[in-house]
């Protein structure tokens, strides 16, 4: 069979990762949902479409290769197919973190995983991860520069609620348990980590259209 052209496999990239990014989104905001309302229903739907995500890695790497194999890409086209590759990476990770968080809910049920204290900072943490996934998404369909350095920007405030949640477990008045505690810092982290791969993406976006870093890049 013909290999479709260059341009078309780098645009069907696009759209994968788009896709992907989109995925790894919702299972967060599914998971986050789970967490904040007990569900384990939810919890259990999110695990199961698992190999949805996986589908459409595995779509994307062979793509990849195709375009490498057939068309021999240099400059600009190779970057982009080689920060596919790896931004493909960041996403199943992304997926991975949000499947965490539906599996503490398991773990958990049928208790509630997080004291109440701490709802409200976790549906603001999941409102932000997913948030920078879906730009995320925007912004490797779009190949938007300045989309993708404000995402790195826009990170600052995860960063916020992820210092904010260990000053709350630092409170010497902290009324909860142990493993309380140590859930919260493993969510925490989770949702912490999640918005890092979403930036992750965006610099990989950035170094395939410029072949700079994203901090040289002026905007």
């Amino acid at each position: 069979m013909v290999p479709a052209p260059l341009s078309q496999q780098l645009s069907d990239l696009s759209e994968l990762l788009g896709r992907m990014c989109l995925h790894a989104a919702g299972s967060l905001q599914n998971a986050t949902a789970a967490l904040l309302e007990c569900r384990e229903r939810l919890a259990a739907q999110v695990i199961a479409r698992e190999q949805e995500l996986e589908a459409l890695r595995a779509q994307t790497e062979d793509l990849a290769r195709d375009a490498l194999l057939f068309h021999q890409p240099v400059a600009g086209d190779l970057r982009a197919v080689v920060s596919t590759i790896r931004s493909a990476g960041d996403i199943d990770r992304m997926n991975r973190l949000a499947l965490h968080v539906a599996e503490a809910v398991q773990r958990r049920h049928p208790a509630p995983t997080l004291p109440a204290e701490v709802r409200d900072d976790f549906a603001e943490m999941g409102r932000v991860a997913v948030a920078l996934a879906v730009k995320a998404a925007d912004v490797v369909r779009s190949r938007n520069v300045v989309r993708a350095v404000e995402l790195d920007r826009d990170d600052d405030e995860m960063d916020v609620l992820h210092r904010h949640m260990f000053e709350v477990l630092m409170d010497p008045d902290w009324p909860h348990s142990v493993s309380a505690a140590v859930d919260i810092t493993l969510l925490a982290r989770y949702y912490e980590r999640f918005a890092d791969h979403a930036v992750a993406i965006a610099r990989e976006t950035v170094y395939a259209v410029t072949g700079q870093e994203p901090d040289a890049v002026p905007i």
